[in-house]
């Protein structure tokens, strides 16, 4: 028979985790320093990734076991661009962007000078280019922005066996998506929402 004494043994030893098969992603905000001004720095996936080839993003990944978000957001910067964290300045953790579909992604703004910028050697397995996009753009252009319908429904659940109405009131949500138009370059979703919180917020 199972005791109190056996359940308090497990929480005691166990580490927290979180309930279902979420995902957990860091990714950088690049600042550089540029003799022109201020610029947001972007990557453009690669067109041979399985996953949003072509998009245009920030540096990041998701985080490995043991691993901290700070930890994984300088491993990503690495290992996309090269960018070593002995040439960046961590300026501090921005806010954190809970997806609908499983997933967080916690944010650090990160600084570096123009001449990192010119030293970047991507990675062709995950990156295409990089470009920067200077900051007053974004100032003065918001997006335009779209939201999506996220419905919880289930057609085939049992509801006479629950008795659940067959007009429940699932739970709904909304997928915002803002849609930047930079000369011929979209910069949309998760990218686009990042970066107009970190306008709306922090300029």
């Amino acid at each position: 028979m199972i005791s109190i004494k056996d359940v308090e043994e497990k929480l005691i030893c166990r580490e927290q985790g979180h309930i279902g098969d979420h995902k957990f992603f860091s990714v950088v905000i690049l600042l550089c320093c540029c003799h022109d001004g201020l610029k947001l720095v972007f990557e453009v996936r690669s067109n041979s990734l399985k996953s949003q080839p072509g998009d245009i993003c920030f540096p990041g990944g998701q985080i490995e076991q043991g691993e901290s978000p700070y930890q994984c957001a300088l491993r990503e910067l690495r290992e996309e661009t090269g960018i070593d964290k002995e040439k960046v300045e961590i300026i501090g953790q921005f806010d954190t962007l809970y997806g609908f579909a499983d997933y967080t992604v916690y944010t650090f703004v990160v600084k570096i000078e123009e001449e990192t910028l010119g030293q970047i050697k991507i990675n062709k397995d995950e990156v295409d280019e990089i470009f920067a996009v200077p900051i007053e753009f974004f100032k003065n252009n918001p997006p335009m922005v779209y939201e999506a319908e996220v419905v919880s429904k289930v057609e085939d659940f049992p509801y006479k066996e629950t008795g659940i109405s067959p007009k429940y009131n699932w739970r709904k949500g909304k997928n915002v998506l803002p849609v930047y138009h930079y000369e011929n370059r979209i910069i949309w979703g998760m990218t686009a929402r990042i970066t107009s919180w970190f306008v709306d917020n922090i300029l």
